[in-house]
């Protein structure tokens, strides 16, 4: 960070010219969430406002769900409505956002090897037909900042089909690992303030919990690093829906 920018670096310029992308489409959006301004770019580096605030504490996160969830339903509003979660969607703007399994299958299939989990009941969660479409930015933790009331989106570099619930299960996932066991009442705090901004009928609780599981999956490699001090087994708040084979 230097002064008001900060700039991120990129080794190819296509995830550049991809993260640009991403970052138009959710900008049109206009969500009433913070993102920032994207200053300049050159082939390596995308150069953005320096926003002010802090990783979000256990206490924010109802808030960083409920922004979230304006951005979910924004985004089904204007654009999604028409998406296939098997199919990738082109937006007005010309982005090209990749199918939900397509993806994350591979990675997934290699993780629940490791893991000792049935390859068929992650399947059975990538392929289920249906659900209305939202989509995943990646949903660390880190990747907000709150000041005060106000919570902004930062970090554009990945962009998905995903079902509703998907990026909520990875913001609780990636902060359980954080700050370990998160208590009831800011769970349900956290579930309420999402479902409120999406529509209730579009994230349930047996649906959030399955996708917690393929978030542990996905963040496996990182734990020790990156903050990750918990292991997701130690601190899951509700029984395991699919144990180890």
């Amino acid at each position: 960070m230097s002064g008001g920018i900060f700039v991120k670096r990129y080794d190819h310029p296509e995830r550049r010219a991809a993260a640009t992308a991403n970052h138009a489409w959710l900008t049109s959006l206009d969500a009433a969430v913070r993102l920032p301004r994207l200053l300049a770019s050159d082939a390596q580096h995308l150069i953005f406002e320096r926003l002010p605030g802090h990783t979000p504490a256990v206490a924010d996160l109802p808030r960083v769900a409920a922004a979230l969830g304006r951005l979910h339903a924004a985004a089904h509003e204007r654009e999604l409505h028409a998406a296939r979660l098997d199919q990738p969607h082109t937006t007005t703007t010309g982005l090209v956002i990749p199918d939900f399994a397509g993806p994350r299958r591979a990675a997934l299939h290699r993780a629940a090897a490791v893991a000792g989990v049935d390859a068929a009941a992650v399947d059975a969660l990538l392929d289920r037909p249906g659900p209305p479409a939202a989509f995943y930015k990646d949903p660390n933790v880190r990747n907000y900042l709150v000041d005060g009331e106000d919570v902004a989106v930062v970090d554009f570099d990945d962009l998905t089909l995903a079902p509703f619930g998907y990026d909520l299960a990875g913001l609780l996932v990636t902060a359980s690992m954080t700050y370990g066991r998160l208590d009831e009442q800011t769970l349900a705090h956290c579930v309420d303030a999402y479902r409120a901004a999406v529509a209730p009928q579009r994230c349930h609780p047996a649906d959030l919990h399955q996708f917690a599981e393929l978030h542990h999956l996905l963040t496996l490699r990182y734990l020790g690093r990156n903050g990750y001090r918990h292991p997701w087994p130690t601190v899951r708040p509700w029984p395991d829906p699919f144990p180890p084979s």
